[in-house]
């Protein structure tokens, strides 16, 4: 009877550990499906600017600053465009891009240059603080303001970026603070082209444009390259047209310093933009928490990146202008000690 008992017990024993290794060997696969499923939520695409252009080298150190710390985590860069971006994100057709803050607003509240309201868009943080309005003639033109242009009534040869881009609308907002439209210059003999960057200094070269103006890094790689061989001048702005500009367009006053490009001999007054990383609202506040805790960990490796990087600070990384932060970075934010919750947007 004892040994039948004891047989018993053993077998009991058995069971017991059986259904023990079992559970432990059921939790280690719940943890590795755990695991997986976290490595999957960082697979994500990023949408920057055209290939080679100063965004993309932006985008991909972003990208990369998110590798930095979750070495799980894929993350394709795909080229893009600063109109286009934000109504993609927006879309949820792409996660995560680039943008203008001003350009990222006007997608959220549906204003110009877009047709109807991106609602589901969310900012994250500055990428960089500052793009600034470069309206760049050759150095040899007989003008040195806006306001000569319009009291002379130049013809003009004019180079814009695409309709409804932050730099061609900055220009039509200067030029209406003077009274002045397209239609205006093209009457006293000029022109208006919408060109890009690259394009529109291969024809100033060709003495086929003579001015042009956008929204740049400083300092930009095509006037830098583009001033290699021509001389140029930059026009700074009236306080006043950076105060109605500023206003129109959820702009800030800024100051290009003499010497941010070799032929710069003197501080250029005008308006600025920051670039920030906006994301849809549909991404996991998790996720966004570690996109925004990568990029905040990672601004000393950002700024070997690029030199704009540099100026991104505890002060400017979160003036992402109008559009409200994601949860997830407004919960960085606070945790880092960055803000008070009551004062997050």
């Amino acid at each position: 009877m004892g040994n039948v008992l004891v047989n018993k017990f053993h077998l009991f024993g058995v069971l017991l550990l059986s259904l023990l290794l079992t559970a432990c060997g059921g939790a280690e696969a719940t943890n590795s499906e755990s695991s997986d499923t976290a490595k999957e939520e960082m697979e994500t695409t990023i949408i920057g600017g055209r290939t080679g252009g100063a965004w993309s080298v932006f985008t991909e150190g972003i990208a990369e600053s998110i590798r930095r710390e979750n070495k799980d985590a894929f993350i394709t860069v795909e080229p893009g465009g600063i109109v286009e971006n934000p109504a993609t994100v927006g879309t949820n057709t792409i996660p995560y891009g680039l943008s203008y803050a001003m350009t990222a607003y006007a997608a959220y509240k549906g204003e110009e240059p877009y047709d109807q309201a991106y609602e589901d868009v969310r900012a994250i943080s500055v990428v960089i603080p500052a793009n600034y309005y470069q309206f760049v003639v050759k150095a040899d033109a007989d003008y040195d303001s806006f306001e000569e242009i319009v009291e002379q009534e130049v013809p003009l040869r004019l180079a814009v970026d695409q309709k409804g881009s932050p730099g061609e609308m900055i220009t039509r907002n200067i030029l209406q603070e003077y009274g002045v439209t397209y239609d205006d210059i093209i009457a006293w003999g000029g022109s208006v082209d919408h060109l890009g960057g690259t394009k529109t200094f291969e024809l100033m070269a060709d003495n086929r444009i003579d001015g042009t103006g956008d929204a740049l890094s400083v300092p930009s790689s095509d006037i830098l390259e583009a001033s290699t061989t021509m001389d140029f001048k930059m026009f700074s702005l009236d306080e006043a047209v950076i105060q109605a500009v500023s206003e129109n367009l959820g702009m800030e006053a800024g100051v290009i310093e003499a010497g941010g490009y070799d032929f710069l001999k003197e501080d250029v007054a005008t308006v600025n933009t920051p670039v920030i990383l906006v994301v849809h609202k549909d991404v996991s506040e998790d996720e966004v928490y570690q996109v925004t805790k990568s990029i905040y960990e990672n601004i000393d490796y950002l700024g070997t990146v690029h030199e704009e990087f540099t100026n991104l600070t505890d002060e400017t990384i979160m003036d992402v202008g109008a559009v409200p932060l994601h949860p997830g970075a407004e919960k960085f934010f606070q945790d880092a000690g960055l803000v008070e919750s009551d004062d997050v947007n």
